[in-house]
């Protein structure tokens, strides 16, 4: 069976015009409305409070501005940069952008280097038809498939909440594990976490063997991020 927090993880990867829909102060009461759904939800649910406040927190990632950055594999990067309702995922190697993906006012694009182009020039952009995948955020139906797997899960696992601290900001941790006498190992669920941002950026995402960190973050976005 699929871990929950693995599950929430998969379904985070979407369209970045469904993830940044509202921008603005439209975008905060949007926030603040989800958030207030998704709490209720896991309280419905039969949730503990904390956790429902960390699901409500994960809620407002959507309608947040920030910028973080997760370190990948032989010194590759991903940056995600959120201004609701712009969005823009740079993946860079060896110091230089190698794909751009951006949604700028509903309007996505994807972006490469030029052919023979130099580290410094401009990118090749083309509009897509299709969703943008990208971390960074979570859906409404990531979180509620989420929500109903963990009050699932309640007979088996335990659920905690935790302060961290990630990329030099303040992060909430929600921790799964299997509770006492349950064998770890195989396909059952493992040890999980995932940390949020105060604005409820995700900056750890550690689950089924797969971690992904923030190496920074803030919460604002430089001046023609999303320029193409």
């Amino acid at each position: 069976m699929r871990h929950p927090l693995l599950t929430a993880v998969v379904g985070a990867v979407v369209g970045l015009a469904t993830l940044a829909s509202c921008g603005g102060d439209d975008g905060g009461r949007v926030g603040e409305e989800r958030a207030d759904q998704v709490r209720q939800a896991a309280l419905d649910a039969g949730l503990p409070d904390d956790v429902a406040e960390v699901l409500a927190l994960a809620a407002r990632g959507a309608t947040a501005t920030f910028q973080v950055t997760y370190q990948g594999a032989e010194g590759a990067t991903i940056t995600v940069s959120q201004q609701p309702p712009n969005r823009r995922v740079d993946a860079v190697q060896a110091g230089r952008i190698v794909q751009s993906q951006v949604v700028r006012d509903g309007v996505g694009y994807k972006c490469e280097p030029a052919e023979e182009g130099q580290s410094g020039d401009a990118l090749d952009c083309r509009r897509t038809q299709g969703a943008i995948p990208a971390q960074g955020a979570f859906t409404d139906e990531a979180l509620a498939t989420f929500t109903a797997e963990l009050a699932g899960a309640l007979d088996t696992l335990d659920l905690s909440v935790e302060t961290r601290t990630i990329a030099d900001v303040p992060a909430t941790c929600l921790v799964s594990a299997p509770k006492a006498g349950t064998p770890i190992g195989g396909e059952g669920p493992g040890v999980d976490t995932i940390c949020l941002s105060e604005s409820g950026a995700q900056l750890l995402v550690d689950s089924a063997g797969e971690r992904v960190v923030a190496a920074t973050y803030r919460t604002d976005v430089p001046d023609g991020t999303f320029d193409i």
